[in-house]
């Protein structure tokens, strides 16, 4: 074999070795990204945990931990899904034409969340956007069910089925969410207020007797049954509505202010919508006949935070109650 043939061997064996060594430390280096989570690689996602949901409209599989939820509504859903300590990323306000966006949450308390409808009904191209891995919807709503189902789990909760409670609203809420253990605690808190209520009253819880009237329109007025929240607090307090609230039959009943004798008490409080219709009451001569009036026992209270199936309703009501009825 002459030199040259001996050269050409030599170099091609050299070449042979730095070509392996390239490919070995290339291997090496894709290794240790791999390991590094170099998400330029391709990686299998991890199944999502999911669960069975019972509901009016039948059973919905959704995931155990939903990190992406939304509520189309606000006292019902936005309200007890703050309380149990979640962030919806969107949810409805209420009608526009009111003086605020939601009842018995604070502008602040909802800070970030998306808006995706008004008048507590949902924009489904804003709900498909959102790209939400649960829905909580409400009863009335269900000629859009089947549109949100085909976005994402959607799960209704059925307010009256639940006889309108405000503590079965939460534990059913909690349960979907896996919350049930925080809404006992909300729940225990709220009782905890009721009993502190009731020893600043005393004997005088048994002394009074209050009305709720809502300012329907400058000439109406609208009383409401024992389902409202309010009246629930009032029961667990033992505070005592006058009788003809006590005994009305019907869910909402309007009448003309004409008959506002009829709700006198020794506390009133008057529940309104907007400050136009509330000065236009307090300048209403029939006020002044009133033994609430002449006592000084009337009451502005605000509908947002009056008229609420949430906790952070109920604890702003709570407040009022406080203010009012406690005797300083």
């Amino acid at each position: 074999m002459n030199d040259s043939h001996i050269k050409i061997t030599l170099k091609l064996f050299l070449l042979g070795i730095v070509t392996i060594v390239l490919l070995l430390a290339c291997h090496s280096n894709i290794s240790q990204k791999a390991i590094q989570g170099n998400h330029t690689l391709p990686i299998s996602p991890l199944p999502v945990a999911t669960k069975v949901v019972k509901h009016a409209f039948g059973e919905t599989i959704i995931p155990v931990k939903p990190q992406r939820i939304i509520v189309l509504n606000d006292i019902a859903l936005l309200d007890p899904v703050l309380s149990l300590g979640v962030k919806p990323i969107g949810t409805v306000t209420y009608f526009p034409e009111y003086d605020f966006l939601f009842r018995g949450v604070t502008n602040d308390e909802a800070a970030g969340i998306e808006f995706v409808g008004v008048g507590n009904q949902p924009n489904l191209e804003k709900v498909l956007l959102l790209k939400p891995d649960l829905i909580l919807m409400r009863e009335y709503q269900k000629s859009v069910y089947k549109e949100l189902s085909a976005i994402a789990p959607t799960v209704v909760v059925d307010l009256p089925g639940l006889n309108y409670s405000f503590k079965e609203n939460l534990r059913f809420i909690a349960k979907v969410l896996g919350k049930s253990e925080k809404a006992e605690q909300v729940i225990d808190q709220y009782n905890a207020r009721v009993k502190k209520l009731q020893n600043f009253m005393g004997e005088r819880l048994k002394e009074i007797e209050v009305s709720v009237i809502n300012l329907f329109e400058k000439s109406l007025i609208a009383t409401y049954s024992d389902n409202e929240t309010y009246n629930q607090v009032f029961q667990d307090i033992g505070i005592r509505l006058i009788p003809i609230l006590a005994n009305q039959k019907e869910e909402t009943l309007v009448s003309s202010i004409e008959v506002l004798n009829k709700y006198d008490a020794d506390i009133l409080f008057v529940m309104n919508d907007t400050q136009e219709l509330t000065q236009a009451f307090f300048k209403n001569p029939l006020l002044t006949t009133l033994k609430a009036a002449k006592n000084n026992r009337v009451y502005e209270v605000q509908v947002n935070r009056w008229w609420t199936f949430g906790f952070l309703g109920v604890n702003k009501l709570l407040d009022d109650l406080f203010k009012y009825l406690v005797q300083p």
